[in-house]
C-alpha cells in the first residue's frame, strides 16, 4: 500500500507515530533511556521542533507536536530514528540494519477534542499494553513528568556512538543496566544537550490563550487518563490478568525475535467532526492535483511556479545531463 503524501501545515497539531521493523528494540531499561534521551535532544537541537507530549515503548514511538517550520517535523523524526538507530545496531553488535520502519504516520488534530484524546490515549498507553497500572509507575522515557510537575527542560547527556558498548544479545539486571548507563553518562565527558516540551503549545493553534482555560484543560487530561487506567485495571482483575511491571521493565533487554502487531490505516487527518474532515481531505487532494500541476511545469524548465505550501517538494527534475571536458 503507497504511503499518503506529507501534509505538514505551518501552526497546526500533528500526532506522529513512528514504528519499528521487528523485535522489541527500545525496552525501558537504563541504557535504552539514556539512549532514547541523546538521540531526542540531538534531534530538538539540530531541528527546533516543538515537542508538546511523546511517550516510548518498546516497539514505537509517539509525539504530539506543533509545526512552526515544517521542514524541522521532517528533520526532527529523521534524525531522531537515525541516531537511535546507529546506538541500537551498536549494543547488537550489528552493522547497517534498519530498525525503524519506513518513514512516519502524522495526521494533523483539527480540533482541541482531538488533540485531548490523542493525549490522553498517548498517556494510557502503558495501562492499555499490560506493562503498568498507571502512566505514573511507566519507567520508560515520556514527558509525563515533566507535564505533570512542570519541568519542562532537561539537559541530558550527549551520548556518542563510541561510548555505545556491544551487548552481543546478553541481558543484564536492572543493576547492570544501571551502571552500564552511568559509564555511557560518564563517557559523554559532561556534554549535554537541552531538551525542552511545550505541554500548552498546541493551545496557542487553536487562540486558547486564557490561563485558566489552558489549566482546566491540562487537569482534564490527567483526569481523563486515570479513569482509562482505571478502567483497564478492572477489565485486567475481569480477565485474572496482570500488568508486567516496573521491576521486570527495567530489566529487560532487546530481544530482536519479537514480531510486533501492526494496525491501522493511514490518514491525513483526525477529526471527530465528519464533515470538517471531508472537507480538509478534499483539500488536501486540491492542494496535491496543484503540486502535480506545478511539477509538471518543472520538467519542462518553467520555475516560475512555487510548490504548494503544506506539502514538501520534490528535487528539481534534471533537464540535462553533464558534459565531460576532454
Amino acid at each position: 500500500m503507497p504511503r499518503l503524501r506529507k501534509v505538514i501545515i505551518h501552526k497546526t497539531v500533528l500526532f506522529v507515530t513512528t514504528s519499528v521493523e521487528e523485535g522489541l528494540m527500545f525496552p525501558a531499561n537504563s541504557v535504552v533511556k539514556a539512549i532514547l534521551k541523546s538521540a531526542i535532544a540531538r534531534a530538538q537541537n539540530l531541528h527546533p521542533v516543538v515537542v508538546s507530549h511523546f511517550l516510548f515503548e518498546a516497539t514505537h514511538a509517539h509525539f504530539v507536536l506543533v509545526v512552526d517550520n515544517p521542514d524541522d517535523v521532517k528533520g526532527f523524526i529523521e534524525r531522531f530514528k537515525t541516531e537511535s538507530a546507529h546506538a541500537v545496531n551498536r549494543l547488537l553488535g550489528r552493522k547497517k540494519r534498519t530498525v525503524w520502519c519506513r518513514g512516519y504516520d502524522s495526521p494533523v488534530l483539527l480540533t482541541v477534542e482531538d488533540v485531548l484524546e490523542k493525549i490522553v490515549y498517548l498517556y494510557i498507553n502503558p495501562a492499555k499494553d499490560n506493562l503498568e497500572e498507571s502512566i505514573k509507575e511507566y519507567p520508560g522515557l515520556s514527558s509525563w513528568e515533566m507535564f505533570s510537575k512542570g519541568r519542562h527542560t532537561h539537559k541530558w547527556a550527549w551520548v556518542h556512538r563510541p561510548g555505545i558498548p556491544c551487548l552481543s544479545g546478553k541481558t543484564l539486571s536492572a543493576e547492570g543496566y544501571n551502571q552500564l548507563a552511568g559509564e555511557m553518562i560518564a563517557g559523554a565527558w559532561g556534554k549535554r544537550q537541552e531538551f525542552r516540551v511545550e505541554p500548552d503549545a498546541w493551545m496557542k493553534c487553536f487562540e486558547i490563550e486564557d490561563s485558566d482555560e489552558r489549566a482546566r484543560l491540562n487537569k482534564l487530561i490527567v483526569e481523563q487518563v486515570k479513569a482509562r487506567e482505571d478502567s483497564y485495571r478492572k477489565r485486567r482483575i475481569k480477565q485474572g490478568k496482570g500488568v508486567i511491571g516496573r521491576n521486570r521493565l527495567v530489566a529487560q533487554g532487546l530481544d530482536i525475535r519479537y514480531r510486533p502487531e501492526r494496525e491501522g490505516r493511514q490518514t491525513w487527518c483526525i477529526c471527530c467532526d465528519k464533515q470538517r474532515r471531508k472537507e480538509f481531505i478534499d483539500w488536501v487532494k486540491r492542494l496535491i492535483e496543484q503540486a502535480y500541476d506545478v511539477y509538471v511545469r518543472w520538467r519542462v524548465g518553467d520555475y516560475t511556479l512555487p510548490y504548494p505550501l503544506g506539502l514538501y517538494a520534490p528535487s528539481l527534475p534534471k533537464l540535462a545531463e553533464p558534459v565531460g571536458v576532454w
